[in-house]
């Protein structure tokens, strides 16, 4: 469905215009100083939440079924998981297609775009052999003192 832009204002001031628009658009309310806000039918919001989780499906059967399929799917989505090990690439597709399915499952979908980004901060440490030494070496004060924290990185 198509996407149009109205003014939260010009909801306020005439609701049954845009609501009207509801037919065949969703409507994206600008706001100054506050988010915008989404307006679409339930139908529609239904029908788009039953797609994610057909496609969810699909992908845990084509991970089963087919994990080289799978990694190049993910190595062309995410190009940063080059940085990841083969071991860490498989546990991101893995946790990312259950985590889809089971966000579908109740229409909640921020723990997907929170799983990402944690796996995309973890690949921009691994990219930077450095801050992976400095991240990764063990902290050797064990009499209660208080750990310095390393010094910034240039």
């Amino acid at each position: 469905m198509q996407v149009i832009e109205r003014t939260f204002t010009e909801f306020l001031r005439q609701p049954k215009e845009v609501v009207a628009n509801l037919a065949q658009y969703d409507v994206v309310l600008r706001r100054r100083n506050a988010p915008d806000l989404f307006l679409s039918l339930a139908a529609s919001d239904l029908s788009r939440a039953k797609t994610i989780e057909c496609l969810a499906r699909l992908l845990c059967k084509i991970s089963a079924d087919s994990p080289e399929a799978m990694d190049d799917a993910i190595e062309a989505a995410f190009p940063w998981v080059e940085f990841l090990s083969a071991d860490g690439r498989r546990e991101f597709a893995e946790d990312l297609t259950r985590t889809i399915l089971a966000s579908a499952s109740v229409q909640s979908f921020e723990r997907v775009e929170l799983l990402i980004d944690s796996w995309q901060n973890t690949a921009e440490i691994l990219s930077d052999p450095e801050l992976t030494a400095l991240l990764t070496t063990p902290i050797t004060v064990t009499d209660g003192r208080r750990v310095i924290p390393p010094p910034p990185v240039d």
